[in-house]
């Protein structure tokens, strides 16, 4: 699907609210079956300047398949293979995107209606009130696969007018995902210093085997209980 060319003028200013996320560390083969739930859907780089086509699925699950090798072999993927699908839109809906033209015949993708948006997810654990925090940066972060979210409440960005996303298109593209989270994922039973905790970032079924190679978690003497 070509996006088309449009302007910020034209097109008005996109927000969302309310997000729904869900952060997941699963398998290239768990991943190939949401792909197989999800049928035909569209994915787009929202970071940086690319030239606006839109990303193959197929490609999409090898670069997440390297990811997931690295990590079994107890490497952490490096940050050029993450940024090269750090952050995506997913949509199923034609005109929920447009691409804004920079000079160099290069664009900057943005949204015009709801989208599942798909980030790589990182987390940090604190050992002073022994909270794990999803979707956060720096140092100690821990690298654990993608993070889907979806807004609640968005508001138009021509008329202004605040709407639920009921509705759209893209919100069945997202109760998709949620089902195929609950059927293929665990909240995860994290174990740090003999303590259990289920968090609910989520972990694959498939990934129980091999997780306690994940180099990062032995850094920091992280465990994952495997019942």
């Amino acid at each position: 699907m070509t996006l088309r060319i449009s302007t910020p003028e034209r097109e008005g200013t996109y927000q969302g609210s309310k997000y729904l996320k869900y952060q997941v560390l699963c398998d290239e083969n768990e991943l190939g079956r949401l792909f197989q739930r999800l049928g035909a859907v569209w994915m787009y780089r929202l970071t940086g300047l690319n030239d606006g086509a839109p990303i193959e699925p197929g490609r999409f699950l090898l670069e997440y398949a390297q990811w997931m090798a690295a990590l079994r072999e107890g490497r952490v993927p490096s940050d050029q293979a993450l940024r090269s699908l750090l952050a995506s839109a997913w949509t199923v809906e034609p005109d929920a995107l447009w691409k804004q033209e920079v000079p160099g015949k290069q664009y900057i993708v943005k949204l015009a209606k709801p989208v599942v948006q798909v980030q790589a997810h990182f987390f940090t654990y604190s050992a002073l009130d022994e909270v794990f925090r999803p979707m956060t940066m720096g140092p100690g972060n821990i690298f654990w696969g993608l993070q889907f979210s979806f807004p609640q409440i968005y508001q138009d960005p021509k008329t202004m007018e605040f709407l639920e996303v009921e509705e759209c298109p893209n919100a069945t593209l997202f109760q998709t995902i949620k089902q195929w989270v609950r059927d293929e994922t665990r909240a995860t039973p994290f174990v740090v210093a003999g303590k259990k905790t289920n968090v609910p970032i989520r972990l694959g079924k498939g990934c129980f085997s091999w997780i306690h190679r994940h180099p990062q978690l032995n850094e920091q003497k992280i465990g994952v209980y495997a019942s």
